[in-house]
């Protein structure tokens, strides 16, 4: 793909949702930023179980986006204390399961620093890991886990994620948007609200929901974090009603929200989606273009040991 090519695909997509969609202001979360979504006044309400004070309480803190993706400054008043523990010991940790490859390798900063990739199992064997001076490989010869290309200046990693169920990450990115999305908008997602308490991961919810995921190669900052919810325009029926999307490190997430009764206009019906443009990211004759790749996270049964691949590029290699 040339760089007119891309360029062009770029206002496409931009033209498309300028078209179709309506967004909030951007959230921009980066260090010593702190912003809480949600008035403190009481009786608080809970917009994930539909309880109010003091049948439920909001003592702890709710993180609108798990702490685990860097998020030190974002919280919601919306989310009582019970729900958090729900979905802290549950959707949640699948979520960090599944996301923990790129968000180490990405230097994503969680509450306990940048989390290592190791070996299953209790026994000893390869790891990676982050510290101040870069990451840290441990191999042995028996299980390579990475190899090198110094022709191509090429570092394949084959790497592996802890056990998740699919539909349990999906359920965890829908709950940051429905965290995100204004109070008017949370009658249209009831149903969703009730559909991602739930615990039982095997009801049937939506066949098809793709998640648009595009990895930015080349260096990108680790410690900023950016949010935004789009909503259809109301003189438009082809298109789903809402989604929201979640930039960090060298990954953006496009993630719909879906809503059965705004939604009811495009059952049954195909349309192509274009990703949302990408506002700017690393030197593309240098790193490459970025690459786009459709989720489907609709899977209700556990994955364990999933292989991950992921190849870096480098300049030189020390002998």
């Amino acid at each position: 793909m040339t760089e007119p090519d891309l360029n062009a695909q770029r206002i496409a997509a931009a033209n498309f949702y300028e078209t179709h969609y309506t967004g909030s202001d951007p959230i921009f979360l980066e260090p010593g930023v702190k912003l809480i979504l949600g008035s403190a006044g009481s009786p608080r309400h809970c917009r994930f179980c539909g309880k109010n004070e003091p049948e439920v309480t909001f003592k702890d803190e709710a993180h609108a986006l798990p702490a685990a993706f860097g998020n030190t400054g974002l919280f919601s008043n919306y989310e009582c204390d019970a729900c958090n523990h729900l979905f802290g010991e549950g959707i949640e940790n699948h979520l960090g399961n599944w996301s923990k490859p790129i968000r180490t390798l990405s230097r994503i900063k969680g509450r306990n620093g940048v989390p290592t990739i190791k070996k299953p199992g209790r026994d000893k064997g390869w790891r990676i890991e982050y510290a101040d001076a870069g990451f840290q490989l441990t191999e042995y010869e028996e299980e390579p886990f990475f190899e090198i290309d110094e022709q191509a200046k090429k570092l394949r990693f084959d790497l592996h994620r802890d056990t998740y169920v699919p539909v349990a990450v999906l359920k965890g990115l829908v709950k940051i948007g429905l965290t995100l999305i204004p109070e008017d908008e949370t009658p249209h997602f009831r149903e969703t609200y009730e559909w991602i308490c739930d615990t039982d991961h095997s009801r049937d919810f939506v066949a098809n929901f793709p998640v648009l995921r595009t990895f930015i190669p080349g260096p990108m900052r680790n410690d900023l974090i950016v949010l935004m919810v789009m909503r259809r325009r109301a003189e438009i029926d082809t298109v789903p009603y809402a989604f929201f999307t979640f930039a960090y490190g060298n990954e953006v997430l496009q993630v719909f929200l879906p809503s059965p009764s705004q939604d009811r206009c495009i059952n049954g019906k195909l349309f192509r989606l274009p990703p949302f443009p990408i506002p700017g990211f690393s030197d593309q004759d240098k790193y490459g273009h970025p690459k786009v790749k459709v989720e489907n996270l609709t899977n209700r049964q556990p994955v364990k040991n999933e292989k991950v691949t992921v190849v870096f590029k480098f300049d030189a290699a020390a002998h």
